[in-house]
């Protein structure tokens, strides 16, 4: 059995996609040959946009987590921003920005490069040499956003020569929201060359979707194509084999999980569904959003006239979510209407599969979601326009559910997915250049 460093700032208690990438990484790759130990942020001193203490209950004993200081900013946004709160991701729930917010991302863009918390890398370099004289790993993780910690990553192999893996969650430069952030020009040729160090000098590179492994390939010549490896979210069997079937919704029930900021376009559902009640008064139609949901799509939503199908949670805990997730009849997944989209393959979409329940995404349908969709049977990719093909599609499954007949699907393709077939690809991954 071989020693790891697993290095990521986002670990429970704190909640979010990015975390179940690490927490799952980490659980399952004993069963392949690796002991990892995770450096992370203390919670006391972190700063994390979403809380789900109930995660902390799945790390394993197994796994030793060394929690450190963190030096941040973030409490000046707190001070500038009107509603005293930390920036969502996307900036969902933010609305329009005012003034103060403008001045903040503006700080935030040119201040602090390449994000806020970087002022984490002097104590997690710290911590991780004094556990590398301890006993030396056969290679270290690190896992971004924030992309800072990647340059920790480079500096630890450049100090210890120990193979480095940089494993980025999103785009670095690209990522949808980069402008909002308004980078003088010489910040943003800083901030690029920073992106471009790590890609250049680390052992391995992965990444959770094929559009974002060509977006990497296509910033050096330097950068082999089997340097980067793709690993997408997946979905964990354990989270869904413990919940029973739920009985038949009293409507037809359309859920959503996630950020849903304006960027996200999700017209072509709220046509569909407004023109399901013009056309029936009495239909049963329920959609519920989990997660943060942009004042401008719910006002949209109420201007059509569904505001009484509504309902919004602002967020539940993982099980809970993946309760609900199970309980739906027809889960909504939507990808941002921005550059570069195909390759967002958000970890929502694995866990949507493992229901069976039938996936109804607006987005590119020429994408990389759009592509695991139809090769798992799970849904169909509708492009933002298609107001007509959304109507039929939910019109179908409403008649369906109407009958009382199942929805759920099931595919085998749908395994491996699984976070244990993914994270066995990890290791394969770790052995080529591992000490």
């Amino acid at each position: 059995m071989k020693s790891l460093l697993y290095i990521t700032y986002y670990w429970p208690p704190s909640g979010g996609p990015g975390v179940q990438r690490s927490l799952k990484f980490t659980r399952y790759l004993p069963q392949f040959g690796y002991i990892p130990s995770v450096i992370t942020v203390d919670p006391k001193w972190a700063y994390y946009p979403l809380l789900d203490p109930s995660l902390e209950k799945e790390i394993p004993d197994y796994i030793k987590v060394y929690k450190t200081k963190t030096r941040e900013p973030f409490r000046f946004y707190n001070i500038t921003a009107s509603q005293n709160k930390l920036p969502k991701p996307g900036f969902a729930g933010e609305g329009k920005p005012g003034l103060s917010q403008v001045l903040a991302r503006t700080l935030r863009g040119n201040l602090f490069i390449p994000d806020p918390r970087k002022g984490w890398n002097k104590f997690l370099i710290a911590q991780a040499l004094e556990l590398i004289k301890q006993d030396i790993p056969a290679a270290i993780v690190t896992s971004s956003p924030p992309h800072s910690t990647q340059l920790a990553g480079l500096k630890l192999k450049q100090r210890t020569k120990i193979p480095w893996m940089a494993d980025l969650r999103d785009p670095w430069t690209d990522i949808y929201y980069y402008d909002e952030f308004r980078h003088l020009p010489w910040i943003k040729h800083k901030d690029a060359q920073l992106e471009l160090s790590v890609l250049e000098n680390a052992d391995a590179i992965l990444v959770v979707s094929p559009s974002i492994k060509n977006l990497f390939l296509s910033k050096s010549a330097k950068i082999s194509e089997d340097k980067i490896h793709v690993i997408p979210n997946g979905f964990d069997d354990e989270d869904f084999n413990s919940i029973s079937n739920q009985p038949k919704n009293e409507s037809f029930t359309i859920t959503y999980t996630g950020t849903l900021s304006t960027a996200y376009n999700i017209d072509a559902l709220i046509h569909a569904v407004k023109h399901l009640k013009n056309s029936n008064p009495n239909i049963k139609i329920h959609i519920q959003f989990i997660g943060k949901i942009s004042p401008e799509i719910l006002q949209s939503l109420k201007n059509n006239g569904l505001e009484n199908m509504l309902s919004i949670i602002d967020y539940l805990p993982h099980r809970e979510a993946i309760t609900q997730m199970m309980a739906a009849d027809v889960l909504l997944l939507a990808i941002p209407k921005i550059n570069e989209n195909k390759g967002i393959l958000t970890g929502k979409l694995f866990e949507y599969m493992a229901t069976g329940n039938p996936i109804l995404g607006i987005g590119p349908p020429d994408g990389d979601a759009s592509k695991i969709l139809d090769e798992t049977h799970s849904g169909i990719m509708f492009d933002y326009d298609q107001n007509n093909e959304v109507l039929s599609f939910l019109r179908s499954h409403y008649e369906i559910w109407q009958k009382g007949d199942n929805l759920r699907r099931s595919s085998p393709k749908v395994e491996k997915y699984s976070r244990k077939a993914l994270t066995a690809q990890l290791a394969q991954i770790i052995d080529q250049f591992a000490r």
